[in-house]
């Protein structure tokens, strides 16, 4: 017959008591590490600015399709701030970073520092309201919009007013079409003031000033619409011009032959590649396929061509650079992901592209 002794203190088998011990120097052990690792988060704040002024009183609150500005203020720039808007589109990175809302609705915005540090906001977006005016009618907002936009990005352009009929136009861009739905959606060209129209049925018509920007400065000023010839100024005559004198013609020698002018140099012919062409040859970019030589016969001045990528101004030789670069731990490094792609072309040299807008994670 075998028989099984065992030690016991304080009732518990020693065993026990041993997995106890065990069990509390490797707590005392995890919490050591975490207090010698723990680094303290920075200090930032959450702001929202827009363009458009809003009748309500309630903070935070925009309409839809409206550029909404995010700012994370912080003492450190070389934080990185990582931006989640709450409705399922991309995330951002910037410490100051815009938005649009495309739906109605309560959003909860979270920035997050490095990865770690979170903090969040409440955003109402509504529709374009309608207030009451001081007679008791409704007072229309007639274009409700952003003052001021950047070339190359589309604006969006609503309206309070109820119409059977909705006619947006461009005065000083024709070239843009008009537009029939109740909201309209317009990419400007050139950079400088332009004015919006909007024609509703019973002749009701609305006009807004706008200001186009080009953060790159390349371009000149839209000049404004020229204003039609006056009478002719009254005056003393003209003197009169002495007419040249013909010349008689030379005779050539014989045996000689009149100089040959220099042929004109030729025009340079660029590929007119669709946008979506062109994005898919940046993607190659990011896995070495393409280089910026592959681009020479697309961009208007090659690899010097000026890119505004994530909101940053650059050239397209940097931009090539950036792309080729992978993020990430050095062993889950991952290619970069191109997000939105814009292009605006120049129409005067062969319509090649002067500008690109990127915007890649």
């Amino acid at each position: 017959m075998h028989f099984v002794y065992s030690k016991q203190w304080g009732r518990l088998d020693f065993r026990v008591w041993v997995s106890l011990l065990l069990l509390a120097v490797a707590t005392l052990g995890l919490l050591g590490y975490k207090v010698a690792t723990h680094v303290a988060c920075p200090e930032f704040q959450l702001k929202t600015g827009s363009t458009i002024n809003h009748l309500s009183e309630r903070p935070n609150t925009y309409f839809v399709n409206e550029q909404v500005k995010f700012l994370a203020t912080q003492n450190d720039a070389s934080l990185i701030v990582t931006w989640n808007f709450g409705d399922k589109s991309a995330t951002q990175i910037g410490a100051s970073v815009m938005h649009r809302f495309i739906k109605e609705g309560n959003y909860l915005v979270t920035a997050s520092v490095n990865g770690r540090c979170t903090m969040s906001l409440n955003i109402r977006v509504i529709q374009n309201s309608t207030p009451i005016s001081e007679t008791g009618s409704p007072a229309v907002a007639g274009i409700v919009s952003d003052d001021v936009v950047t070339l190359g990005n589309e604006t969006v352009f609503n309206t309070t007013a109820s119409s059977g009929t909705y006619t947006w136009s461009i005065a000083e861009l024709p070239e843009l079409g008009q537009q029939t739905t109740q909201s309209a959606r317009f990419i400007f060209t050139k950079p400088g003031s332009f004015t919006v129209l909007l024609l509703l049925d019973k002749g009701l018509r609305y006009q807004k000033p706008i200001q186009v920007t080009d953060p790159l400065g390349s371009g000149t000023p839209a000049s404004s619409v020229p204003l039609p010839p006056g009478p002719a100024e009254t005056g003393p005559p003209p003197l009169p011009v002495d007419e040249p004198k013909k010349q008689e013609p030379v005779k050539e020698e014989a045996g000689t032959q009149a100089p040959q002018e220099p042929a004109p140099p030729a025009v340079k012919v660029y590929e007119q590649l669709p946008e979506p062409a062109i994005q898919a040859m940046l993607e190659e970019v990011t896995v070495g396929k393409k280089s910026v030589e592959d681009f020479n016969n697309i961009l208007c001045n090659g690899a010097g061509t000026k890119v505004m990528a994530n909101n940053e101004a650059t050239t397209f030789a940097a931009l090539c650079n950036a792309l080729k670069e992978k993020k990430g731990l050095p062993l889950l490094k991952r290619k970069r992901k191109i997000q939105s792609f814009k292009i605006v072309r120049d129409a005067g040299n062969g319509n090649c592209v002067k500008i690109i807008y990127i915007s890649y994670k």
